[in-house]
């Protein structure tokens, strides 16, 4: 009974094997049918029509001639050249569609920054211009101040041009007021700030005819830093002894024969300014743009010219004893025609110790004459 049992158990494990074994082999089947059914469907797309075909015609031949002819084997590569250039022109394409649309989002990113910037722009100026409309708004303080001062010099007569303390204290107070800022000039922000306001002031107190004293008290007290005088004509013999007028603008200023001595022009801007028989003496030109200025005849004697720009100016006749410069001063195109010095080696000396820009030049057009015997006294000639 127990071997019938064994029996039993061990056909109906055969039979549990077989079935196992058979759907392993139906697994393995419908696996291959897929692949086929895969391989003839992307055969034709991959491979194309002509190719598959110029195939199987290469491989019927091979089976039954054991050899290709030189026309299949023609056909076959020539298919294969024109499916694979296909193909690439196809991947060309593919490839070229996300580099167009990376091209096209950088336009747009370029053109959203771009957008960005000018409205950052925008709202600086706004900015500036809320500041500037602030700021310029002590014209009318300044309008009452001046008035004030023609009533008081008026009431005094010509022959007495002074001014009362109080009123010299309020100018002083509105000069210090007049804080400089930006502005636009030809639809731009000008570069560094300025006070225009300033500049009116400076110009009025000028054209008061003040006593040289009242003047110079409210010089010796005012600050006319970043004054904006650009373009104004200032007339002859004027008198900024000692002023402070650092950073400011003084470009196509006309003022010939002024008294200077000693003014602060660091930094200024003084393109084509007209300086010419003026006493500079002493002055501080440090870092300022003196391009095609004219100080023909001009005192310059123990003036700062340290870093400045005198591209193209015109130094003729004019006093330069003892004139501080150094490796950033521009000398190029400076005109020195008979101007004096008092060093007979100045122009080596320019040229080889402190190597300014542009003293080449002024030595091949230049020579040093002594003026007198006997005297540190020299003047720079052209040559003929």
């Amino acid at each position: 009974m127990n071997q019938e049992n064994q029996l039993n158990e061990l056909l109906q494990e055969n039979k549990s094997l077989k079935k196992r074994i058979q759907a392993i082999e139906n697994d393995k089947e419908n696996k291959k049918k897929v692949r086929k059914w895969l391989f003839k469907k992307s055969s034709n797309p991959l491979l194309g029509a002509k190719l598959k075909k110029s195939i199987q015609k290469a491989i019927l031949e091979y089976k039954e001639k054991k050899t290709v002819s030189v026309d299949t084997v023609s056909d076959v590569t020539s298919n294969i050249v024109w499916r694979f250039t296909r193909i690439g022109i196809f991947t060309i394409l593919m490839g070229l569609i996300p580099s167009l649309v990376l091209i096209f989002q950088t336009k747009l990113l370029l053109n959203q920054n771009k957008l960005i910037r000018s409205q950052n722009t925008r709202i600086e100026q706004q900015t500036y211009l809320v500041e500037a409309d602030r700021r310029s708004s002590l014209v009318f303080v300044m309008g009452d101040l001046l008035s004030d001062l023609n009533e008081e010099l008026r009431y005094k007569g010509l022959g007495d041009r002074r001014i009362s303390r109080t009123l010299e204290a309020r100018i002083v107070s509105l000069c210090t007021a007049m804080k400089p800022y930006k502005y636009i000039q030809d639809d731009q922000l000008i570069s560094k700030p300025l006070s225009p306001e300033r500049g009116q002031l400076l110009y009025s107190l000028i054209k008061s005819n003040l006593t040289s004293r009242a003047f110079q008290d409210i010089l010796d007290n005012s600050n006319f830093e970043y004054a904006d005088m650009q373009g104004i004509n200032m007339g002859r013999k004027v008198a900024l002894k000692y002023a402070r007028l650092a950073n400011s603008n003084f470009s196509n200023v006309y003022m010939p024969d002024a008294n200077l001595r000693g003014v602060d022009f660091k930094n200024g801007e003084l393109e084509q300014v007209n300086f010419s028989d003026g006493d500079l003496s002493k002055s501080n030109f440090s870092n300022a743009n003196l391009y095609k200025g004219e100080l023909l005849s001009a005192n310059l004697t123990g003036a700062n010219f340290s870093g400045t720009n005198l591209t193209e100016a015109d130094l003729s006749e004019a006093i330069l004893w003892q004139v501080k410069l150094n490796s950033k001063t521009d000398l190029t195109g400076v005109v020195l025609d008979n101007a004096i010095v008092e060093r007979k080696d100045w122009i080596a000396y320019v040229s080889d110790s402190l190597d300014i820009k542009g003293a080449d030049t002024i030595e091949d057009r230049y020579l040093i004459k002594r003026t007198y015997e006997g005297k540190k006294q020299f003047t720079i000639v052209p040559k003929k």
